[in-house]
């Protein structure tokens, strides 16, 4: 019985190191661990996809940005970005598309969220590439880094 223990567990190192060689000598090799970032680093992710506060008030200067505030419509009336519109993307409505169809596919959209934490500006930026637009970045530290730099806020009547 120890003998085809021994046995097992020698085919298993084999198979193991052979695996190993194999991808390693691959051209095309698969990693062996995968990094995860945590959406706490999203803010140091060279990611061209992701826009700084700096860059956002640069780009706000710009003629051809659209802001898209990704939060509710509560949210957005309480206050919101300067000049954004209000896409939540989750309840996005026919009356969301009539107001993405005044935009050109090329125009550069900017979405945020609640901030950091907050995935759904991701995911309203992944919906409008799938659709077609070509210059789509989330301001990653969203609504809460707004408020926290004491940025200019705007807020809706109703």
């Amino acid at each position: 019985m120890r003998r085809v223990l021994l046995e097992f567990t020698g085919i298993i190192f084999f198979s193991t190191f052979l695996a190993l060689l194999t991808n390693y000598l691959r051209s095309d090799s698969l990693p062996l661990f995968r990094l995860h970032s945590s959406s706490s680093s999203i803010l140091e992710n060279n990611n061209q996809d992701t826009v700084s506060l700096p860059m956002l008030l640069k780009k706000m200067k710009q003629p051809g940005v659209v802001i898209i505030d990704a939060r509710s419509p509560e949210e957005y009336q309480a206050g919101h970005l300067p000049g954004a519109i209000n896409l939540p993307y989750s309840e996005l409505s026919e009356e969301s598309f009539l107001v993405l169809q005044k935009i050109p596919f090329d125009m550069e959209i900017i979405a945020y969220c609640e901030g950091i934490e907050c995935s759904i500006a991701e995911d309203l930026a992944s919906f409008l590439k799938e659709s077609g637009f070509e210059n789509v970045k989330v301001f990653a530290g969203g609504w809460e880094e707004w408020t926290e730099k004491g940025m200019v806020v705007e807020v809706e009547n109703g």
